[in-house]
């Protein structure tokens, strides 16, 4: 009897294959399938195909090989790792299955663990089980081989440039600066009546002054993997396609080798070739980090993802959104995932041309969330990842809140401006301003308004913050100060660059130039992964987005933003005299942040928040005197039952060292009630 009962036990061999096989299709595979079909992830890292393959290896091989040989171990160790191993990665592949139900985390754990046992025992009592987990042990060779047969990241590894794009004839070859700023509309630098706020974007103004704005430019495409390809081809991108030249052999870039230099700075997306730019890494974060947080999204139970960095604003570098930022180190350690950092190096690298003229490309993350920069460039400092107002993916219902956000926003949308006079400054400088064909683009938009479902899709009511993009152009031979209202739309970029240089292309893009007889256009076509939206060609969808902005902010003046209402009572100097207030206390987060300001470094602490104790949930106005002046104000907010608030400092009125601070209640009649700190 004791004899038929051992031989009934799982051999080592099938404790390997079983666990495997289970850690793989439980654990590993999933991560690998996500990573397998968003190529993205490593375009955006410039990750060199070893990297891809380091990554392939582990998740396919390495990690269930590990599971394998862990349970295979002789003696009673095996046996119980081969048990935990099984239940484990059995609960985890049921996991798989069980999201898809409206399930409770709670509720949803406890069946993956109970289908994670039911496998062990199916395991253990069933010679057909483990026959079954001897069959599939060749599964991670048939994956592998699926991963780079039939994947976007599958055709990255196996891209090598062959059957690039033909070089064009190009008949007056002109140095060509285009820049594609991400996630900006041309709703936050324009009036109601849609002017441009020359005040807040001064260096775009100039560059109007000196060119062409197209003041009814629209994108094709939402997203940036799929509107930047149609930025650089001319063509209107098929939503299977993966962002590099192996699937987008005629580019832009393809199209002027030979005749230009490249200076290329591709952020999400590689359409120039490997054999024509340098490829650079654009993250700071280890792969491995990043893995990991794609692996917890995949396989926790929904309700225990909640505190992981979010995975669908970003292709990597998901926790620097929220580290927790030491003045001292914080940039030491962000430089390289530091978005500003590529639109220096670009600054840096313009020059004299030398014996072909130069092709500078820069896709800058500017003015894309998270929201951290000043008009300046300076960065202020955050102690969360969610932006005012925000119901991820979309806003809530507090307009306060929201506006707020939009304020943010804006002042990131003024540091673009700063930038682009950087560069045209460089460009000056090197004697190429003259001469040189400049683009100034933005890829889609943003939506920030109360009660949006996602802030990122094109819908009927979002075609003013979504599509309509600034299109600034300046060429030698044209007449500048023109504002040009007929449809443009993103895709006429590449044939309009190639109009002006004279380049015959290779192919026959979707758009014309913009130089050229003007197209006949009734309505445009901008799609989203969700589907595609058509509306008219008149351009009063984003003047009423600039409408709402100065609703909020009289001028379009992120600095004007205030609580309606309630008086202005900025610029006043409360004095001893000002009544306290019996009831309320102010707690200020990282008062320690404020003890030693250097008002000319890096970081500057502009954005302040604290807690109002005993408000009892009402909403209660505050004005914040920075040393001895009141210099903002705002309104608080009531989240987990507690009363908090936020709001942004006019940098000018810090002073270096120490900064004090007072907090009022400001009554409707304005009136000033001074708070216990």
């Amino acid at each position: 009897m004791n004899q038929a009962v051992e031989l009934t036990l799982p051999t080592r061999f099938e404790r390997f294959a079983a666990a495997m096989v289970l850690v793989l299709l439980g654990v590993t595979w999933p991560v690998a399938d996500l990573l397998a079909n968003n190529a993205e992830f490593f375009i955006a890292r410039r990750s060199p195909n070893s990297e891809i393959l380091m990554i392939g290896l582990a998740l396919l091989v390495g990690i269930p090989l590990l599971g394998g040989i862990l349970a295979s171990l002789p003696g009673r160790i095996g046996s119980w790792l081969s048990n935990v191993i099984l239940v484990v990665a059995g609960s985890s592949l049921t996991l798989l299955y069980l999201r898809r139900l409206p399930l409770p985390w709670f509720v949803a754990t406890f069946l993956a663990m109970v289908g994670g046992v039911a496998l062990l025992v199916a395991f253990q009592r069933s010679g057909r089980a483990r026959l079954f987990a001897r069959y599939l042990i060749v599964s991670p060779l048939v994956l592998a081989m699926l991963v780079v047969l039939a994947t976007p990241t599958g055709a990255l590894i196996t891209d090598t440039g062959a059957g690039i794009g033909a070089a064009a004839d190009v008949d007056g070859p002109i140095p060509v600066v285009l820049i594609v700023f991400d996630e900006f509309p041309l709703a936050s630098m324009i009036d109601q009546q849609g002017d441009l706020r020359s005040e807040q974007f001064p260096n775009f103004a100039s560059l109007a002054q000196d060119g062409t704005w197209f003041r009814n430019a629209v994108t094709v495409e939402q997203q940036s993997e799929h509107s930047v390809p149609a930025i650089l081809t001319g063509k209107i991108p098929s939503q299977s396609l993966t962002p590099f030249a192996g699937q987008y052999p005629f580019n832009l870039f393809t199209a002027l080798q030979g005749t230009y230099e490249m200076h290329v700075n591709e952020t999400i997306t590689q359409l120039c070739p490997k054999a024509l730019c340098d490829s650079v890494a654009v993250t700071s974060t280890p792969v491995s980090r990043d893995v990991s947080v794609v692996a917890g999204h995949v396989l926790l139970p929904e309700g225990l993802t909640t505190d992981l960095p979010s995975i669908s604003a970003g292709w990597g570098d998901f926790e620097a959104a929220v580290t927790d930022f030491d003045v001292v180190t914080a940039f030491r350690e962000q430089l390289d995932a530091d978005p500003r950092v590529p639109i220096q190096n670009l600054v840096e690298d313009i020059g004299p041309i030398g014996a072909k003229p130069p092709l500078y490309f820069l896709h800058a993350v500017i003015p894309h969330h998270p929201w951290q920069f000043l008009p300046s460039g300076q960065r202020y400092l955050l102690d969360q990842e969610r932006a005012p107002g925000s119901a991820s993916p979309g806003w809530g219902d507090d307009e306060w809140l929201v506006s707020q956000a939009m304020q943010r926003h804006l002042l990131q949308a003024q540091y673009a401006d700063t930038a682009l006079g950087q560069i045209v400054s460089s460009l000056q400088a090197a004697g190429i301003y003259d001469q040189a064909m400049i683009v100034v683009v933005a890829d889609h938009g943003i939506t920030v308004r109360p009660g949006v479902a996602h802030q990122r899709d094109i819908e009927d009511d979002t075609v003013g913050s979504i599509a309509a993009v600034p299109l600034f152009i300046k060429a030698p031979g044209h007449t500048g100060g023109v504002v040009d209202d007929r449809r443009a739309e993103t895709i006429d970029i590449v044939p309009t660059i190639a109009d002006v240089v004279g380049a015959n292309l290779d192919w026959e893009p979707d758009g014309s130039s913009l130089f050229g007889p003007e197209p006949v256009r009734t309505e445009t076509t901008t799609v989203g992964p969700r589907g595609e939206v058509t509306f008219g060609t008149t351009g009063k969808e984003k003047l009423a987005v600039a409408a709402m902005i100065e609703s909020w902010m009289p001028g379009g003046d992120p600095w004007e933003l205030l609580p309606p209402g309630i008086p202005d009572v900025r610029g006043r100097t409360p004095g001893g005299s000002t009544p306290v207030s019996d009831s309320l206390r102010i707690l200020v987060d990282r008062s320690a942040w404020y003890e030693d300001v250097d008002t000319a470094s890096d970081v500057i602490p502009a954005r302040l928040s604290g807690r109002l104790l005993g408000a009892a949930g009402e909403d209660i106005v505050l004005a914040i005197s920075i040393n001895g002046t009141i210099g903002a104000m705002t309104r608080t907010f009531v989240e987990d039952a507690i009363a908090g608030f936020q709001v942004m400092l006019p940098p000018e009125m810090f002073i270096d060292g120490t900064n004090r601070f007072e907090f009022f209640q400001v009554t409707e009649s304005g009136d000033l009630i001074r708070l216990k700190q």
